[in-house]
């Protein structure tokens, strides 16, 4: 990937817009992009948005993606071939990807070489029952074939699994909240591989750390001190060291938060 392909806003394969999330696939070297927002330029944007997944890879001397789901142009909700607005991506070991979509309230799943997803989570309709989602972001694929998914509009973490017509409440969901079994508009997770979930608790500028089968949350960073990060943090991700990295929307920047932990995480 170039330089060039960062700073030139477009639709061809050799650009992109507005990058609303990413997944490194570390065994294929690849890296996995969120083009659903608009093509900018430095001083304006076009207002066309890409809505489509591309895949590059981070071979030195990449000049052009892949699009691996959508098709250009905005999925309505019930349309399979094209998505919406996506805050979260997750590829498994299989290369099979997740597209959180945000604007149609639900989560697909693409096969290698599919032009087409399946519907695994959420209804395409905005709702607060367990059936539905509102605003889903981050996703995670855990150790079991679960999907997690950060519903963020319902300031909760629902559990899908595998053909399976409603999610299963795993944190939060008791309201909008500053409180312990509370999330306020969270908008990403990880899980580490004993299964702890890190959830980034954005409106009240917090990472919660649940354990399993527990819907109490420890605050972990509290980023509302020395300017952690803002209310509109909106991607996590970890290294193979458990430290944690928190894209800080309005600080503009990524803040690295080092945790005293025995657990460890490879992904």
């Amino acid at each position: 990937m170039t330089n060039q392909t960062i700073n030139t806003g477009g639709s061809t394969l050799s650009q992109i817009g507005l990058i609303n999330a990413l997944f490194i696939d570390q065994p294929s070297n690849n890296i996995y992009l969120s083009d659903t927002g608009s093509y900018c330029m430095p001083t304006y944007c076009y207002g066309s948005n890409n809505n489509r997944i591309q895949l590059w890879s981070l071979v030195p001397g990449t000049i052009a993606g892949t699009t691996v789901a959508g098709i250009g142009a905005y999925g309505a909700p019930g349309l399979y071939n094209a998505i919406a607005t996506s805050y979260g991506l997750y590829v498994d070991l299989s290369g099979t990807l997740f597209v959180s979509e945000y604007g149609n309230h639900r989560v697909t799943k693409w096969f290698r070489n599919s032009v087409s997803g399946i519907l695994i989570a959420g209804t395409g309709i905005s709702g607060s029952n367990l059936t539905h989602l509102s605003g889903p972001r981050g996703v995670w694929v855990d150790g079991n074939g679960d999907l997690c998914v950060v519903d963020s509009d319902n300031h909760r973490v629902v559990k899908w699994s595998m053909n399976a017509t409603s999610g299963i409440l795993v944190a939060g969901g008791f309201g909008r909240g500053p409180f312990s079994t509370q999330l306020n508009s969270p908008t990403a997770i990880i899980m580490d591989v004993y299964d702890n979930m890190f959830i980034l608790d954005a409106g009240n500028q917090r990472i919660q750390q649940f354990t399993p089968e527990n819907n109490v949350g420890i605050t972990i960073f509290d980023g509302s001190y020395n300017s952690g990060f803002g209310l509109n943090a909106q991607s996590m991700v970890m290294d193979s060291f458990g430290n944690l990295y928190v894209a800080d929307y309005n600080g503009m920047r990524i803040q690295k938060i080092i945790l005293i932990t025995s657990s460890s995480c490879t992904g």
